[in-house]
């Protein structure tokens, strides 16, 4: 059985509510009516028993005719008059039974409650003071007030016309309901459009209305937004890698054939061994590179941070490749000495090495390669400088790419790794890295940690 959906379920709770909150104002309303009933009956019995005591008291004749005075004028709306003599016998009146008659007579002005044959009565009685004759009770007796039921049966026509105004409730608030719920049913066809065709190039109509469904749309076009560049960097990573490996591979596959059956003597066989453990140490670099690249994306593996002495680990790297230094290149150091930072020591040292080995790569014939590092009170910043052909300004966006190299002349000299991964180890430090290159004149990398 199908389950009702979200439109419908909102309009029936808000019909339902709806049917309270009128329920209770019904009630409370006929409360209220029922207590100003009640008082104005109260109020009604003390004057019409007022007014016939002080008729008796001013008519000294009453006693003379009261056998003459007919019943009806012994009925004040509603309200029983009677009157009995100062022994409490019956005068006139109108009586309603041996119940009335045996109560006893009070002089205090009060509203009293009595119940006859099962039915409630206000009762209130007045004494008149006659000069020269017998006094006189006057007492009044008038139901009271009707039970709440009976004062909403009294208003029935509009109790008739509540299932009208629940039906009119609901489909009002269906209507409403689906009003609200239109931008939900919008991403919900665009989230299935998108699950059948695969294509993240798709956005949710999105009013900019500033409620929650509209921020909703725009976090998911958000979200879409980022699964695309995701996936087509992913796309492109792969393609890439696959492109890197291919090379490699063919050169072993096609040195290994060429041994097998062309090798002539040991010194041939071990020339292919050679360029065969060449292309293998070139592919485990690239392995390497692209599981450390994943390790920090997904947090696989954590590599622990410790405060460490950046200004000895600076010195330690730029000695070890000034042993290597192509092409007669300098390194100058510039250092602030006993420079520190939370940071993950074997990482950083990566990340050196790769700013270092790119500087030497292109750095100029004879050149000098700067290499600087700087604490102030929140940041440590490390800068590498060279004097090489510099970066174009229209590959300057593409260096931190994966597998991006800006010219062919580069294309050979490293596998376009080393660039964006030094923006994740900066990244995973919580730092930056940015540059600044001129053709012809050299670039700057600039590496911002916190202190």
């Amino acid at each position: 059985m199908r389950r009702l959906s979200l439109k419908t379920r909102l309009s029936l709770w808000f019909t339902l509510i709806l049917t309270l909150i009128c329920a209770l104002m019904l009630l409370l309303a006929a409360a209220v009516y029922q207590n100003f009933d009640r008082r104005l009956l109260r109020e009604a019995l003390t004057d019409a028993v007022q007014e016939e005591a002080a008729r008796i008291g001013d008519d000294r004749s009453y006693a003379d005719h009261m056998g003459e005075l007919r019943e009806a004028e012994f009925l004040r709306g509603e309200v029983r008059l009677m009157v009995y003599d100062e022994d409490g016998a019956q005068v006139a009146g109108l009586y309603l039974g041996e119940g009335t008659d045996a109560l006893p007579f009070s002089d205090e002005d009060a509203v009293r409650e009595l119940t006859l044959d099962g039915q409630r009565y206000y009762c209130c009685d007045a004494q008149v003071r006659i000069r020269r004759g017998p006094d006189y009770w006057v007492r009044g007796v008038v139901p009271a007030g009707r039970s709440l039921w009976s004062a909403l049966r009294g208003h029935f026509a509009p109790l008739a016309l509540l299932p009208l105004l629940i039906a009119l409730a609901f489909l009002g608030g269906r209507w409403l309901t689906g009003r609200f719920l239109r931008p939900i049913r919008d991403i919900d066809r665009t989230t299935e459009a998108i699950r059948e065709s695969g294509d993240l190039s798709r956005r949710i109509p999105c009013a900019d209305t500033g409620d929650e469904l509209s921020d909703l749309a725009r976090h998911i076009n958000a979200m879409f937004e980022r699964l695309e560049q995701n996936f087509h960097a992913e796309r492109q990573f792969t393609a890439n890698a696959s492109h890197e490996l291919r090379t490699p591979v063919s050169v072993i596959l096609a040195q290994c054939e060429y041994g097998l059956e062309n090798a002539q003597d040991a010194q041939e066989l071990r020339e292919v061994i050679a360029a065969v453990q060449k292309q293998g140490g070139r592919m485990s670099r690239l392995i390497e590179t692209l599981l450390l690249f994943t390790r920090m994306e997904q947090s696989t593996e954590r590599y622990r941070k410790a405060p460490t002495d950046l200004s000895a680990l600076l010195r330690a790297s730029c000695a070890d490749h000034a042993l290597i230094a192509p092409r007669g290149i300098t390194i100058r150091q510039e250092l602030s000495d006993g420079v520190t930072a939370l940071v993950n020591p074997e990482l950083f040292r990566l990340l050196l090495d790769n700013l270092l080995g790119n500087a030497l790569r292109y750095g100029r014939e004879q050149g000098t390669v700067v290499v600087s590092l700087q604490q102030t009170a929140q940041t440590v910043t490390l800068c590498v400088s060279d004097d090489g052909p510099g970066i174009s300004p229209e590959d300057l966006p593409h260096i931190w790419e994966t597998f991006y190299r800006a010219d062919k002349s580069r294309s050979s000299r490293g596998l376009g790794l080393g660039l964006p991964l030094v923006r994740q180890i900066a990244a995973y430090h919580g730092g930056t890295v940015s540059v600044e290159s001129t053709p012809g004149v050299g670039s700057t990398f600039r590496v911002s940690v916190p202190a």
